[in-house]
C-alpha cells in the first residue's frame, strides 16, 4: 500500500467501544479512514460520523457492510449481532474485527 492510499473502514456500533474505534480510526490509524458507522440509534451514529470528518451513516449493519465502498468492517455491535454480522464479512471477503464475543455459544463462534 502506498502511504496516498487509505483502507476504508466501516464501524458497527457507535456506542462506547464503537465510538472509540471510530474516533481512533479518523485520527490515529494511519492508512486508514473512517467511511461509515452503523447504528439503530440513527442520531448516535450521525453525531459520531460528524466528529469524525464526514463518514457516511447507515441504520442497517449489513447495508454498510456490503457498501463496495467499505473496505474492511469492526464490529460493536451487541454481542447477540456478532456472530452474524461476522459471517456477513467473511462471505464477501472482508477483513473484519469483532469486538468480544465472537458469539453467544462455543458452537456459534466455530
Amino acid at each position: 500500500m502506498e502511504h496516498s492510499e487509505q483502507i476504508s473502514v466501516g464501524v458497527v456500533g457507535t456506542g462506547g467501544m464503537g465510538s472509540i474505534h471510530a474516533e481512533n480510526l479518523h485520527s490515529r490509524v494511519s492508512g486508514a479512514r473512517l467511511a461509515a458507522v452503523a447504528d439503530v440509534n440513527a442520531s448516535r451514529a450521525k453525531k459520531l460520523a460528524e466528529r469524525c470528518g464526514s463518514a457516511a451513516v447507515f441504520q442497517d449493519a449489513v447495508e454498510l457492510i456490503r457498501d463496495d465502498s467499505v473496505e474492511a468492517v469492526v464490529i460493536a455491535s451487541p454481542s447477540a449481532t456478532h456472530a452474524g454480522l461476522t459471517l456477513e464479512c467473511l462471505r464477501l471477503g472482508k477483513p473484519v474485527l469483532c469486538e468480544k464475543p465472537l458469539a453467544d455459544s462455543a458452537d456459534d463462534a466455530l
